[in-house]
């Protein structure tokens, strides 16, 4: 998967990302919401979009599932003491 942000220039970066399997659901506004959180914390865009990127992509790794519907990101992946053995079949 390949995410490139633009300004009125032109290509400011391009990131590339392993697509990870299943459906997902809330992993625009999780991203959104990173990268307003990064911007406020003091990076620039480019630095808070790559970290965004980062960030929603570890949480899309851990998803789980609350019933039977599409996998929920797990933003709070970096507090638990264990990593699931396998997050997305929980």
């Amino acid at each position: 998967m390949v995410n490139t942000l633009h300004d009125q220039q032109g290509v400011v970066r391009t990131d590339s990302w392993q697509r990870l399997p299943g459906i997902f659901h809330g992993s625009g506004c999780t991203l959104a919401s990173a990268v307003a959180a990064t911007i406020a914390n003091g990076l620039g865009v480019p630095e808070a979009v790559r970290d965004a990127q980062e960030y929603t992509w570890q949480t899309l790794k851990f998803a789980y599932r609350t019933g039977m519907g599409q996998l929920i990101p797990d933003r709070l992946f970096w507090a638990r003491e264990e990593e699931p053995e396998d997050a997305q079949d929980s």
